[in-house]
């Protein structure tokens, strides 16, 4: 009985380990994540449609998003000097995910927020869309996103 107490122990443990293994996205994503959103900025500030281009996954067309939609976005104010997309979150799964962040000018206000949606597209991952806020009410595993 108590050799069946152990054995059922152990397999419910190796199990449980098994499931957590499975389950949570590899962390060595957030440094291409990171490097995607730093080109992103970087391309923002030089207005360089070309660069911000090659970041965008083309089913952000099918949002009505582009290259111009975000530039347009990002400077919509009166004389807005875009510096940065600051205090950056990000959260993933396996093939899709979010960053909250803020439009952020020299004052670094955080009066702007905004969402990048991302996909993992060829072992690289690419902006799907964004909008404005940070309370998007679908999980990041919707298929909205």
């Amino acid at each position: 009985m108590r050799f069946l107490k152990s054995m059922l122990l152990l397999s419910l443990f190796g199990i449980v380990l098994v499931n957590c293994g499975t389950k949570t996205p590899p962390r060595d994503h957030i440094p291409a994540i990171k490097a995607n959103l730093l080109k992103l900025q970087e391309a923002v500030k030089n207005q360089n449609r070309v660069v911000i281009d090659s970041v965008l996954s083309p089913t952000i067309l099918e949002k009505g998003q582009s290259s111009d939609s975000l530039l347009n976005y990002v400077y919509s104010k009166d004389r807005f000097e875009f510096e940065q997309f600051g205090q950056a979150s990000i959260t993933y799964t396996f093939d899709k995910g979010r960053i909250d962040c803020y439009i952020m000018d020299s004052t670094h206000t955080k009066e702007r927020p905004l969402t990048f949606f991302i996909v993992l597209e060829h072992e690289m991952w690419l902006f799907s869309g964004f909008q404005q806020g940070t309370d998007y009410e679908d999980s990041v595993l919707a298929d909205t996103m």
